[in-house]
């Protein structure tokens, strides 16, 4: 979007509209104090730290789960997760952080595969996660009491497909649904090595893999049967030791 759309009364961006003055990330040395709010739950946060720590870059993530319920990072006019502040300056939407984050990290940018993984596999996820699905990821990634499972399920799978539907019919930016097993196929045939990119993790690799990391490491059945029926259980493996999901969720 244009450049001189105004910014927030905080300064920061809006959604769809790049920071104004633009961010000077050009290496990965420009990536300095790096702080990620919103909590694990969400997809969106848990790509960017994948990004973050495949390529060793400190940062320190914030949750806000007791300041609010939804994950906002307190005092923002941006009312999305997830936000992240780099030497002290706050940038948000996790779109517009991700193309100037890649280039600083040497990475090429795939936009039919990010919209794919943004607009089709999330709205997919959220139309099709089960109660279970919902409640394993709950407990595993933000330590929802496990005793309330039943509970935390039900709640979930109505918000997030509301959520889907309300995407689907009122944003205009393409979201869909489709078939989870079809996507993780596609993304499998269009790999030319060990991973998409070849001998190396690039960009689709670690998109594909951030917005799976928390249904994996809570072992959610949508995720692991996904895996399982579209053959990508090696690179899932090779994946876990580029980025272990324990480096994301423990600690």
């Amino acid at each position: 979007m244009n450049s001189s759309t105004p910014m927030l009364a905080d300064g920061s961006n809006p959604e769809g509209v790049n920071p104004n003055p633009a961010l000077k990330w050009h290496t990965q040395a420009d990536l300095v104090d790096v702080v990620v709010h919103g909590p694990a739950f969400s997809h969106a946060t848990n790509k960017l730290r994948t990004f973050l720590t495949y390529a060793k870059i400190e940062y320190r993530h914030e949750q806000h789960l007791k300041d609010k319920p939804q994950g906002l990072k307190p005092g923002t006019d941006y009312t999305k997760v997830p936000v992240v502040d780099v030497a002290g300056r706050q940038v948000n939407d996790s779109g517009i952080i991700l193309k100037n984050l890649l280039p600083a990290l040497g990475l090429d940018y795939d936009k039919v595969w990010e919209e794919r993984i943004v607009f089709e596999l999330d709205t997919t996820f959220k139309l099709h996660c089960t109660s279970q699905d919902w409640a394993l990821l709950a407990v595993a990634t933000v330590g929802a009491p496990s005793i309330l499972k039943w509970l935390v399920g039900p709640v979930l799978k109505r918000m997030e497909r509301k959520q889907a539907h309300h995407n689907i019919k009122t944003t205009g930016l393409g979201h869909r649904e489709g078939d989870e097993i079809a996507i993780a196929r596609a993304f499998k045939s269009s790999m030319v090595g060990k991973f998409h990119h070849g001998d190396r993790p690039g960009h689709v690799d670690l998109s594909f893999y951030g917005f799976l990391s928390g249904y994996l490491y809570a072992n959610c059945p949508i995720a692991t049967n996904m895996i399982r029926v579209a053959g990508l259980d090696t690179w899932v493996a090779q994946m876990k030791v580029a980025v272990p999901l324990e480096s994301l969720f423990v600690g």
